[in-house]
């Protein structure tokens, strides 16, 4: 089972709330997926690896699909 995450969108990110360009990124494996939403917290399971993103100055958390090789996006 695969679902679409927004594309890798390099190194350094920008927010896409904000604008700022401190952001935070970790890797995640399969499997739950939390986010902070509006003060309170969702949580749900992703069926993908994926960078998690956070915003430094606003907080605003995204998911993204990791950087494919170059060889593979041929």
């Amino acid at each position: 089972m695969t679902a679409t995450l927004p594309p890798f969108s390099g190194n350094n990110p920008t927010c896409v709330k904000c604008g700022n360009s401190e952001v935070s990124t970790r890797y995640l494996p399969i499997g739950r997926c939390m986010h902070g939403i509006g003060g309170s917290t969702v949580f749900g399971v992703q069926p993908n690896e994926r960078l998690h993103r956070e915003c430094d100055r606003c907080s605003y958390q995204w998911d993204e699909a990791l950087n494919t090789p170059a060889e593979e996006q041929q």
